[in-house]
Protein backbone atom coordinates (compact mmCIF):
# COMPACT_ATOMS: atom_id res chain seq x y z
CA UNK A 1 0.00 0.00 0.00
CA UNK A 2 1.74 3.40 -0.65
CA UNK A 3 -0.13 6.14 1.55
CA UNK A 4 0.21 9.78 1.61
CA UNK A 5 0.15 12.39 4.44
CA UNK A 6 -0.76 16.20 4.37
CA UNK A 7 -0.91 18.48 7.64
CA UNK A 8 -1.25 21.77 8.96
CA UNK A 9 2.48 22.75 9.84
CA UNK A 10 0.37 25.53 12.60
CA UNK A 11 -0.46 22.79 14.69
CA UNK A 12 2.43 20.88 15.73
CA UNK A 13 0.47 18.12 17.47
CA UNK A 14 -0.58 17.17 13.72
CA UNK A 15 3.22 16.62 12.53
CA UNK A 16 3.82 14.76 15.53
CA UNK A 17 0.99 12.58 15.01
CA UNK A 18 1.55 12.24 11.56
CA UNK A 19 5.45 11.02 12.17
CA UNK A 20 3.61 8.19 14.50
CA UNK A 21 1.04 7.42 11.97
CA UNK A 22 3.90 7.16 8.95
CA UNK A 23 6.52 5.05 11.11
CA UNK A 24 3.57 2.86 12.15
CA UNK A 25 2.10 2.06 8.44
CA UNK A 26 6.13 1.58 7.90
CA UNK A 27 6.11 -0.82 9.85
CA UNK A 28 3.24 -2.95 8.16
CA UNK A 29 4.98 -2.87 5.27
CA UNK A 30 3.76 0.37 3.50
CA UNK A 31 5.27 2.47 1.19
CA UNK A 32 4.86 6.59 2.45
CA UNK A 33 4.77 9.14 0.10
CA UNK A 34 8.08 11.73 0.27
CA UNK A 35 8.13 15.26 -0.74
CA UNK A 36 11.53 17.03 -0.89
CA UNK A 37 12.71 14.69 0.56
CA UNK A 38 10.55 14.57 4.05
CA UNK A 39 7.92 12.46 4.88
CA UNK A 40 4.62 14.12 4.65
CA UNK A 41 3.27 17.42 2.54
CA UNK A 42 2.96 20.46 4.90
CA UNK A 43 -0.64 22.00 3.85
CA UNK A 44 1.22 24.84 2.00
CA UNK A 45 2.83 22.25 -0.54
CA UNK A 46 0.17 20.50 -1.20
CA UNK A 47 -0.69 22.20 -4.78
CA UNK A 48 3.16 21.31 -5.65
CA UNK A 49 2.72 17.60 -5.33
CA UNK A 50 2.23 14.69 -7.42
CA UNK A 51 0.01 11.99 -5.30
CA UNK A 52 -0.65 9.78 -8.58
CA UNK A 53 -0.21 5.93 -7.66
CA UNK A 54 -1.17 6.85 -3.66
CA UNK A 55 -3.76 4.35 -2.73
CA UNK A 56 -4.89 6.60 -0.14
CA UNK A 57 -4.49 9.66 1.51
CA UNK A 58 -4.09 11.08 5.08
CA UNK A 59 -4.87 14.63 5.83
CA UNK A 60 -4.10 15.92 9.55
CA UNK A 61 -5.56 19.07 11.11
CA UNK A 62 -8.90 20.92 11.03
CA UNK A 63 -11.85 20.73 8.61
CA UNK A 64 -9.28 23.52 6.31
CA UNK A 65 -6.80 20.85 5.90
CA UNK A 66 -9.02 18.69 4.35
CA UNK A 67 -11.01 21.02 2.23
CA UNK A 68 -7.47 21.94 0.49
CA UNK A 69 -6.09 18.01 0.60
CA UNK A 70 -9.67 17.24 -0.83
CA UNK A 71 -8.77 19.43 -4.12
CA UNK A 72 -5.63 18.88 -5.05
CA UNK A 73 -5.84 14.64 -3.77
CA UNK A 74 -9.24 14.41 -6.12
CA UNK A 75 -7.41 15.33 -9.36
CA UNK A 76 -5.40 12.35 -8.88
CA UNK A 77 -8.44 10.02 -8.27
CA UNK A 78 -7.00 9.37 -4.73
CA UNK A 79 -9.52 8.46 -1.98
CA UNK A 80 -8.54 10.09 1.09
CA UNK A 81 -9.85 10.83 5.25
CA UNK A 82 -9.47 12.89 7.57
CA UNK A 83 -8.23 12.90 11.10
CA UNK A 84 -9.24 15.91 13.41
CA UNK A 85 -7.01 17.94 15.18
CA UNK A 86 -8.93 20.96 15.13
CA UNK A 87 -12.29 21.60 16.89
CA UNK A 88 -15.17 20.84 15.24
CA UNK A 89 -13.75 18.70 12.59
CA UNK A 90 -17.18 17.79 11.15
CA UNK A 91 -15.45 16.39 7.76
CA UNK A 92 -12.72 14.34 9.33
CA UNK A 93 -13.88 10.40 9.37
CA UNK A 94 -11.99 9.72 12.82
CA UNK A 95 -10.96 11.81 16.06
CA UNK A 96 -7.28 12.04 16.92
CA UNK A 97 -8.04 9.34 19.48
CA UNK A 98 -8.87 6.43 16.82
CA UNK A 99 -6.04 7.41 14.34
CA UNK A 100 -4.59 4.18 14.56
CA UNK A 101 -7.57 2.31 14.59
CA UNK A 102 -8.11 3.96 11.62
CA UNK A 103 -4.68 2.76 9.81
CA UNK A 104 -5.37 -0.83 11.12
CA UNK A 105 -9.02 -0.68 9.24
CA UNK A 106 -7.49 0.82 6.22
CA UNK A 107 -4.75 -1.91 5.72
CA UNK A 108 -7.52 -4.50 6.55
CA UNK A 109 -9.75 -2.77 4.12
CA UNK A 110 -12.62 -2.32 6.33
CA UNK A 111 -13.82 0.96 4.90
CA UNK A 112 -16.36 2.08 1.96
CA UNK A 113 -15.28 4.62 -0.63
CA UNK A 114 -18.37 7.23 -0.69
CA UNK A 115 -17.81 8.98 -4.01
CA UNK A 116 -18.75 13.29 -3.63
CA UNK A 117 -19.53 15.64 -5.81
CA UNK A 118 -17.31 18.32 -6.71
CA UNK A 119 -17.47 21.96 -8.19
CA UNK A 120 -15.50 23.53 -10.99
CA UNK A 121 -15.85 27.69 -11.42
CA UNK A 122 -14.56 29.62 -13.91
CA UNK A 123 -14.52 33.68 -14.12
CA UNK A 124 -14.96 35.65 -16.83
CA UNK A 125 -14.24 39.03 -18.00
CA UNK A 126 -15.00 40.85 -21.16
CA UNK A 127 -14.78 37.52 -22.75
CA UNK A 128 -11.71 36.53 -21.52
CA UNK A 129 -11.74 33.87 -18.75
CA UNK A 130 -9.22 35.00 -15.97
CA UNK A 131 -8.91 32.32 -13.56
CA UNK A 132 -10.47 28.97 -12.79
CA UNK A 133 -11.01 26.70 -9.03
CA UNK A 134 -12.56 24.03 -7.64
CA UNK A 135 -14.51 23.86 -4.65
CA UNK A 136 -15.52 20.83 -2.27
CA UNK A 137 -17.61 22.66 0.23
CA UNK A 138 -18.96 25.93 -2.16
CA UNK A 139 -18.40 28.55 -4.62
CA UNK A 140 -19.24 32.25 -2.65
CA UNK A 141 -19.81 35.32 -4.47
CA UNK A 142 -20.63 37.98 -1.63
CA UNK A 143 -19.60 41.33 -0.37
CA UNK A 144 -15.78 42.32 -0.52
CA UNK A 145 -14.42 43.92 2.30
CA UNK A 146 -16.91 46.99 2.81
CA UNK A 147 -19.51 44.83 3.87
CA UNK A 148 -21.92 46.29 1.51
CA UNK A 149 -24.83 44.24 0.08
CA UNK A 150 -24.02 43.41 -3.57
CA UNK A 151 -26.59 42.74 -6.69
CA UNK A 152 -26.23 39.85 -8.24
CA UNK A 153 -28.39 38.23 -11.23
CA UNK A 154 -28.88 34.30 -11.15
CA UNK A 155 -29.78 32.06 -14.19
CA UNK A 156 -29.83 28.37 -14.23
CA UNK A 157 -28.86 26.45 -17.39
CA UNK A 158 -29.22 29.53 -19.54
CA UNK A 159 -32.85 30.60 -17.81
CA UNK A 160 -32.78 33.54 -15.94
CA UNK A 161 -33.80 33.19 -12.59
CA UNK A 162 -33.69 36.41 -10.24
CA UNK A 163 -32.05 39.53 -9.84
CA UNK A 164 -30.71 39.64 -5.98
CA UNK A 165 -29.96 42.36 -3.93
CA UNK A 166 -27.77 40.53 -1.24
CA UNK A 167 -25.32 39.75 0.86
CA UNK A 168 -24.01 37.36 -1.21
CA UNK A 169 -25.03 33.90 -2.87
CA UNK A 170 -23.57 30.48 -2.20
CA UNK A 171 -23.24 27.45 -4.49
CA UNK A 172 -22.78 24.19 -2.70
CA UNK A 173 -21.77 20.85 -2.79
CA UNK A 174 -24.61 18.23 -0.87
CA UNK A 175 -20.95 18.37 1.11
CA UNK A 176 -21.23 22.16 1.58
CA UNK A 177 -25.06 22.10 2.83
CA UNK A 178 -23.98 21.65 6.70
CA UNK A 179 -21.53 24.49 6.06
CA UNK A 180 -21.98 28.22 5.09
CA UNK A 181 -25.42 27.18 3.26
CA UNK A 182 -26.69 26.12 6.38
CA UNK A 183 -25.83 28.99 8.47
CA UNK A 184 -27.57 30.95 5.79
CA UNK A 185 -30.89 29.25 5.81
CA UNK A 186 -30.01 26.41 3.42
CA UNK A 187 -31.41 22.88 3.79
CA UNK A 188 -29.19 19.73 4.83
CA UNK A 189 -28.66 17.50 2.17
CA UNK A 190 -27.64 13.68 1.83
CA UNK A 191 -23.63 13.82 1.29
CA UNK A 192 -23.94 11.53 -2.18
CA UNK A 193 -26.81 13.02 -3.87
CA UNK A 194 -26.18 14.15 -7.19
CA UNK A 195 -27.19 18.02 -6.60
CA UNK A 196 -26.07 21.41 -6.32
CA UNK A 197 -27.66 24.06 -3.65
CA UNK A 198 -28.22 27.40 -4.31
CA UNK A 199 -28.59 29.97 -1.27
CA UNK A 200 -28.70 33.60 -1.63
CA UNK A 201 -27.21 35.15 1.52
CA UNK A 202 -29.56 37.96 3.48
CA UNK A 203 -31.53 38.81 0.24
CA UNK A 204 -33.29 42.20 0.61
CA UNK A 205 -36.53 40.09 -0.91
CA UNK A 206 -39.29 38.33 1.42
CA UNK A 207 -39.93 35.71 -1.22
CA UNK A 208 -36.24 34.43 -1.93
CA UNK A 209 -35.56 30.88 -1.26
CA UNK A 210 -32.71 28.10 -1.38
CA UNK A 211 -32.77 26.21 -4.92
CA UNK A 212 -32.03 22.87 -5.45
CA UNK A 213 -30.85 22.39 -8.85
CA UNK A 214 -29.53 19.05 -10.57
CA UNK A 215 -25.66 18.63 -9.98
CA UNK A 216 -25.50 18.86 -14.36
CA UNK A 217 -27.18 22.05 -14.14
CA UNK A 218 -24.46 25.31 -15.28
CA UNK A 219 -24.88 28.12 -12.95
CA UNK A 220 -24.25 31.62 -13.56
CA UNK A 221 -23.72 34.38 -11.68
CA UNK A 222 -23.44 38.27 -12.81
CA UNK A 223 -22.34 41.03 -10.62
CA UNK A 224 -24.06 44.11 -11.30
CA UNK A 225 -22.06 46.14 -8.68
CA UNK A 226 -19.21 48.59 -8.86
CA UNK A 227 -16.00 47.58 -9.08
CA UNK A 228 -14.36 45.56 -5.89
CA UNK A 229 -17.74 45.95 -4.15
CA UNK A 230 -18.28 41.87 -4.61
CA UNK A 231 -15.32 38.65 -4.44
CA UNK A 232 -15.47 35.15 -5.17
CA UNK A 233 -14.02 32.82 -2.99
CA UNK A 234 -13.62 28.91 -3.52
CA UNK A 235 -14.07 26.55 -0.26
CA UNK A 236 -13.11 30.24 1.70
CA UNK A 237 -9.77 29.89 0.97
CA UNK A 238 -9.38 31.22 -2.30
CA UNK A 239 -10.26 35.08 -3.18
CA UNK A 240 -11.03 36.88 -6.46
CA UNK A 241 -12.44 40.40 -6.43
CA UNK A 242 -14.76 41.34 -8.79
CA UNK A 243 -15.55 43.87 -11.67
CA UNK A 244 -18.87 45.01 -12.94
CA UNK A 245 -19.81 42.73 -15.20
CA UNK A 246 -18.04 39.79 -14.21
CA UNK A 247 -19.75 36.50 -15.00
CA UNK A 248 -18.87 33.65 -12.60
CA UNK A 249 -19.81 29.86 -14.19
CA UNK A 250 -20.31 27.50 -11.52
CA UNK A 251 -20.75 23.39 -12.85
CA UNK A 252 -19.69 19.71 -11.67
CA UNK A 253 -16.31 19.07 -12.04
CA UNK A 254 -15.35 16.36 -14.08
CA UNK A 255 -13.74 14.61 -11.04
CA UNK A 256 -15.47 13.68 -7.38
CA UNK A 257 -13.86 13.32 -3.92
CA UNK A 258 -13.31 9.89 -3.18
CA UNK A 259 -13.78 9.76 0.58
CA UNK A 260 -12.92 7.17 2.98
CA UNK A 261 -15.93 5.83 5.79
CA UNK A 262 -14.92 3.28 7.96
CA UNK A 263 -18.02 1.70 10.09
CA UNK A 264 -19.62 3.86 12.78
CA UNK A 265 -21.66 7.29 13.13
CA UNK A 266 -24.26 7.54 10.51
CA UNK A 267 -24.14 11.35 8.24
CA UNK A 268 -26.72 11.78 11.31
CA UNK A 269 -25.42 10.83 13.95
CA UNK A 270 -22.05 12.89 13.09
CA UNK A 271 -24.87 15.77 12.48
CA UNK A 272 -25.99 15.52 16.32
CA UNK A 273 -22.97 15.31 17.98
CA UNK A 274 -21.03 17.89 16.10
CA UNK A 275 -23.26 20.60 15.07
CA UNK A 276 -25.91 20.25 17.71
CA UNK A 277 -24.44 22.55 19.90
Amino acid sequence: MYIAFTYNTKNPSAGQLMQAMAAYMQSKGAKVLEHDGEIGVPLGNIHKCDFSGCDACISLGGDGTLLATTRRVSMFGVPLFGVNMGQVGFLSAVEKERAFDALDNLLAGNYTIQERLMLTASLNRGGNVLTSCSAFNDIVVSSGINSRAVTLDLSIDGEAINSYNADGIIISTPTGSTGYSLSAGGPIVLEDLGVTLITPVCPHSFFSRPIVASAASKVEIINRSEASAASLTADGQHRFTLELDDVITVSQASYCARMIRFNGDSYFQRIKRKLYV
